[in-house]
């Protein structure tokens, strides 16, 4: 395993060399303005309180419907640094409530989805991919795009649970 110093040398000189910082800067400001996107134009949707911004692994942020929220379900809008992609995720409150209903999925034809694997870390029980290597340059279209598959995914996960 590579020393933290080696690799804090690295991180130091992509900092200098490239437009990381600027890019990153960028990365979670827009991801801000969508999360305030669905906060503002979507009242069927409690949107979560913060964004959480990672360690340039993903960045996300949840929302759920009230039928959801019953259930302790909630969906996460998820933007996967080194694949370059923005997914859609079915999540829960907890681990329990992510292995009960990952349980009750596996007998499902999921089609354009895939179920995540149940272990102990398990972070999503459905997945999708909403934008596969986004254009950041048209972010009205981008933004347009993950709002059209965030809505679909919803009513499909609603229509499987009822």
């Amino acid at each position: 395993m590579e020393s933290l110093s080696k690799s804090l040398s690295e991180y130091v000189k992509l900092l200098q060399e490239t437009n990381l910082q600027k890019a990153y800067k960028g990365l979670i400001e827009y991801i801000s303005e969508l999360r305030k996107h669905f906060k503002e134009n979507f009242s069927e949707y409690e949107v979560s309180g913060s964004l959480y911004q990672g360690y340039l692994d993903l960045t996300f942020f949840t929302l759920t419907t009230k039928e959801m929220k019953l259930k302790e379900l909630k969906f996460a809008i998820v933007f996967i640094h080194d694949k370059m992609q923005f997914e859609v995720w079915l999540s829960g409150k907890n681990r329990a409530v992510m292995s009960s209903y990952h349980k009750k999925f596996s007998n499902y034809q999921l089609d354009n989805y895939t179920l995540a694997e149940d272990e102990k870390g398990m972070d999503s029980i459905i997945e999708a991919v909403l934008v596969d290597k986004p254009n950041f340059d048209n972010l009205i279209e981008l933004t347009n795009e993950i709002e059209i598959g965030v809505i679909n995914f919803i009513k499909d996960i609603e229509n499987l649970i009822n």
